[in-house]
């Protein structure tokens, strides 16, 4: 069987000018509504993010509020450390007196008594006394008692160049004795610069 078409061609072609303005037609469609799918996409992409940069910002001031309460507290660590700092330049190159005359009071002979006793950063420390002596020993004893002293002194920290400046058999209180006087210089025990 064969089929024959009556048509004229015209009509023939304005059939299938139809069809594929249906198609036409259908592909706009998709493409339009593909179209709005996609700017919705964007619009409720769009929308999505600006809730999230206004979180972030409230966020944002919160956190600065916050942040200007607590920078009263930077304040006075700053304030605290200058003052750490004005503290240590002051007291850098302080020699420890009262440390110095507790190790003296610790190192010096039971049978050795201190008259005077004076230290200072410029002339360092000197010492006066007396040192138990016994009348007409022929080795001097009493000088053992200085000698033993003057290598006490001699091993503190704080003490360098420690010199007997004199010595003389005297009565101290109408007993026999030995009068001395001992100079040293006063040093810094943690970088050994004297004064």
């Amino acid at each position: 069987m064969m089929r024959i078409n009556l048509l004229p061609p015209e009509i023939l072609d304005r059939r299938k000018a139809e069809k594929r303005i249906g198609w036409v037609v259908l592909a706009a469609i998709g493409v339009a509504v593909i179209l709005v799918g996609v700017w919705a996409f964007a619009f409720l992409n769009l929308r999505g993010q600006e809730d999230e940069l206004a979180a972030i910002q409230q966020q944002v001031q919160t956190t600065n509020a916050q942040a200007a309460q607590l920078a009263i507290f930077e304040e006075r660590a700053a304030e605290l450390e200058s003052r750490r700092v004005t503290a240590a330049q002051a007291l850098d190159g302080r020699r420890s007196w009262a440390k110095l005359f507790n190790e003296l009071s610790l190192v010096l002979p039971s049978d050795v008594w201190i008259q005077t006793l004076s230290a200072d950063q410029a002339t360092g420390l000197q010492i006066a006394g007396y040192a138990v002596d016994v009348a007409n020993d022929s080795p001097d004893a009493g000088h053992k008692a200085i000698a033993k002293m003057l290598v006490r002194l001699a091993d503190l920290d704080q003490l360098r160049n420690v010199w007997l400046s004199s010595s003389t058999k005297s009565d101290f209180e109408e007993q026999p004795a030995i009068q001395f006087a001992v100079s040293a210089e006063v040093v810094d025990p943690t970088t050994g610069a004297t004064q």
